[in-house]
């Protein structure tokens, strides 16, 4: 069973999330932890008929067999789930940024946007999935909710773009801002009240913090958006509201910019995230005597005005209107600096010659004056002087002013210099992989970058998908000659838990860490392949060589993890930013054809395209004499890979466009609505999804026994393919032979107008009805049952009143005889 959590208290981003995360992974059961937060709880009524929630104490653990954790990484706000982290894997969509003692997610998504519904969304458009105007509705009050209605710091362009497309899929905006909109009930006024009385600005570094104190004994309205009023209120660039409940006190704080509220709480017990984070202390004046005391420590420098100025400045010497005029429209400049120069290199300021104080002095025929007599005052401030107290000052100079020190002039700064973005510092490539990662992959490949200083590299898809921003449950990692699998295997194990096997003779191994994590272990080497299709040779060689036995260019990366230095040698990244499966030498297909299925799979899960190349080299690997000699094993473990996904079917249509279905398994692609009709049990393993899957394909088969035959499928399911052959031809199917799975949900997707009849309960003959007979008591009676039931397995007795006549005659006819 899957289960989608985020937090206790929902609110608009966490609900949202869940609702896409359940579009995301169908079939998954939406839980409830806690209750709703603030406006959730008033329109409650509307989502209790539209959502299936289920509380956290219906569901039991220990069925649980994956977790999806949406707008929360904190396995202290999963309520009973928590007992679950370290024993199922989970996957991490969150918009927080990381902070230790996170889940140790398998897969997912991080990232620092606004809200975790601009995570998902992109997501759900790959896969082609569509909401439900009441969806969109949701998660788009989770994206307004979380960014403020697109004003907090926090907001990205992912947010503006998932709002676009919610919008498009009929979010209604008017019921947003209704929804969404503070109502401040009674007891919310309240306590508003009772805080404005005790409101007060600090100012530390340029910082302005609110504080507020209440007291409440009964019911506790929601906070968050009282934090968010009175921050408008003040001006204030943070707030921290302290609210006395009984012996406790709750803190509440908010940031704007500059302060880090989850670590500055941290240090009573709280947190949170850098915006927005709460505590429960006792002692409340201790308590904010040490906040308040150590507030500049986390506060981020401020920016300087030396940091944020135009530099060098252009300046004019005193000249005419006209020629002052002409350099500034020469230089596109609304205004210059008028100076002398001193002896020593400085220069003296006499004002600012500003381009339409010079043009209205032209419209009046002054062109020839001096630029002395038309100049603006000119206000120099020092380059330390911090950009919270530099507004006021322009106002000063007409919107504009000069840094200097000194006789120094350092550079010019105006208005639009206040709101220009600085670009921040570009990670590596490395450092991006390494980001991307989920956290309990993180942790590992941090821990193996301790552990081995070289020699150890972070390979194929895990490479891939981390430059994508995706994910999955696999690390993929070739070690160079010097270290060894064995070595690896067990730091992990000794590291983390869990347990490996080893394949020596491979030079293989698997780690299988606790909470869902494999890290698969390779010593790198190099394949020579004898003929078209034969299993490769394998010797050591160092990680170059290991790339070039790759499929496309895109799986051909590697990250060193001693230095974060990416190996690219085929272009990899190129590719991956065209989306392009590109194959790495010409013979690639010929040499194995496996690598065309799993080109397409990779296709449809990523929304790529194959190169012209690969198109120009596929006919000679779909040869007869190619195949022929092709690894029939290796072949059919590709096509059960990508019966696993989600996108199976569009794989499957893409390789039947490519012209590769039949050559490859001599297979047709079937109409796609019983597909979509499939629907197995909850708790079904991934492996009945992929049976269910082939037995549907080959059911549409001109000889499907035989292609099953020919795909060596297991004797159970040719015998599952045979009784839906059965039924295909009007031939009676008895209810307990369809009573397994995967074989009644197929049926059911397959004849959809028989559900009522195999659902219907047939009563079957039983020990009873023979005593009545007049049967003795004794083992005759087991006999009878017996050759009942196998005459009801063969289709010889089809009622309950073809059982009892049957059981009449083996008494009757002396087979079995009656009681005395």
């Amino acid at each position: 069973m899957r289960v989608v959590v985020a937090h206790e208290n929902l609110d608009f981003d966490a609900l949202g999330s869940m609702v896409l995360a359940g579009k995301l992974f169908p079939g998954s059961l939406l839980a409830l932890v806690g209750g709703l937060e603030g406006p959730l709880k008033e329109i409650a009524p509307l989502l209790e008929d539209r959502l299936d929630l289920v509380p956290a104490s219906e569901i039991p653990l220990d069925r649980v067999s994956e977790v999806i954790l949406v707008d929360n990484a904190r396995p202290e706000r999963i309520g009973p789930f928590k007992a679950l982290v370290g024993r199922v894997p989970f996957l991490v969509f969150d918009h927080h940024p990381r902070t230790p003692g996170d889940v140790p997610a398998v897969g997912g998504k991080v990232a620092a946007v606004g809200a975790t519904v601009s995570l998902l969304l992109p997501l759900l458009r790959e896969r082609g999935l569509a909401l439900t105007p009441l969806e969109a509705t949701l998660a788009y009050a989770g994206v307004w909710e979380d960014t403020g209605g697109f004003s907090f710091p926090s907001t990205t362009p992912l947010d503006l773009e998932a709002a676009h497309h919610l919008v498009l899929m009929g979010a209604e905006v008017p019921r947003v801002r209704d929804w969404v909109r503070p109502h401040l009930g009674e007891e919310a006024r309240g306590v508003l009240k009772e805080l404005l009385k005790t409101a007060r600005v600090v100012e530390v570094e340029g910082f302005r913090l609110l504080l507020a104190r209440a007291r409440e004994e009964g019911y506790v309205p929601a906070l968050a958006p009282l934090a968010h009023t009175l921050l408008d209120l003040y001006e204030a660039d943070g707030v921290l509201l302290a609210l006395r409940l009984g012996r406790e006190v709750l803190l509440i704080a908010r940031s704007k910019a500059r302060l880090d509220v989850a670590r500055w709480l941290a240090q009573v017990g709280g947190g949170g995230h850098p915006r927005a984070a709460f505590a429960r202390v006792r002692g409340a004046r201790s308590a904010l005597r040490r906040l308040l005391s150590n507030l500049s420590l986390f506060l981020t420098p401020e920016p300087t005005l030396g940091e944020a100025m135009t530099s060098p400045v252009e300046t004019l010497f005193p000249t005419t209107v006209g020629e002052a005029l002409r350099r500034l429209e020469e230089r596109g400049y609304g205004a210059m600096p008028v100076v002398v120069p001193l002896e020593g290199g400085g220069v003296r300021v006499l004002g600012l010659a500003r381009r339409r104080d010079l043009r209205k002095a032209e419209r009046l025929g002054l062109v020839h004056h001096p630029v002395e007599g038309f100049l603006a005052r000119a206000v120099v401030l020092p380059p330390d002087t911090p950009l919270s107290q530099v507004e006021p000052r322009l106002k000063e100079g007409g919107g504009r002013g000069l840094v200097g020190e000194g006789w120094r002039l350092l550079g010019i700064f105006t208005r639009t210099d206040l709101y220009r973005k600085r670009p921040s510092p570009e990670p590596s490539l490395g450092e991006r992989i390494l980001e991307a990662l989920p956290e309990g992959a993180r942790q590992v490949v941090l821990a193996l970058k301790e552990a081995f200083p070289q020699g150890v590299y972070l390979v194929g898809g895990a490479v891939r998908d981390a430059l994508l921003s995706r994910s999955g449950p696999d690390l993929d990692l070739v070690l160079e000659p010097g270290v060894r699998v064995g070595e690896v295997a067990r730091f992990l194990a000794e590291r983390f838990g869990g347990s490996y096997a080893l394949h020596y003779a491979f030079g293989t191994g698997r780690v299988r860490l606790p909470f869902g994590l494999s890290v698969d272990l390779a010593e790198s080497r190099e394949e020579v392949y004898p003929y078209p299709g034969a299993l490769p040779e394998v010797r050591p060689a160092p990680v170059a060589k290991d790339l070039e036995r790759r499929d496309y260019t895109v799986n051909a990366m590697a990250l060193s993890l001693s230095t974060l230095e990416l190996l690219d040698p085929y272009g990899g990244l190129k590719d991956l930013e065209a989306r392009l499966l590109r194959p790495l030498h010409p013979l690639s297909f010929v040499e194995d054809p496996s690598r065309i299925v799993r080109g397409v799979r990779l296709a449809a899960r990523l929304a790529f395209r194959f190169a012209e190349e690969a198109l120009r080299i596929l006919p000679p690997a779909l040869l007869p004499e190619v195949l022929r000699t092709a690894s029939k094993s290796r072949l059919r473990d590709e096509l059960l890979l990508t019966l696993e996904e989600d996108t199976f079917y569009e794989a499957l249509a893409l390789l039947e466009e490519m012209g590769a279905l039949r050559p490859l398994y001599g297979l047709s692609l079937p109409e796609k609505a019983p597909f979509a009709r499939l629907r197995l049990p909850e708790d079904a393993l991934e492996r009945t999804w992929v049976e269910a899957r082939l037995l549907l394909l080959l059911f549409f088969q001109e000889a499907p026994l035989a292609r099953a035959q020919a795909l060596a499928v297991p004797k159970r399911l040719q015998e599952d393919l045979a009784l839906l052959l059965q039924a295909k031809r009007g031939e009676e199917v008895s209810r307990e032979a369809l009573d397994k799975e995967p074989l009644r949900s197929v049926f059911l997707a397959l004849f959809p107008e028989r559900e009522a009849w195999l659902r219907e309960k047939r009563r079957v003959l039983r020990g009873r009805d023979l005593l009545e007979m007049g049967l003795a008591p004794g083992p005759k009676v087991g006999e009878v049952l017996r050759r009942v039931a196998e005459a009801r397995a063969r289709g010889e007795v089809r009622t309950f009143e073809e059982e009892l006549a049957l059981a009449r005659r083996l008494v009757s006819d002396g087979t079995v005889p009656p009681a005395p």
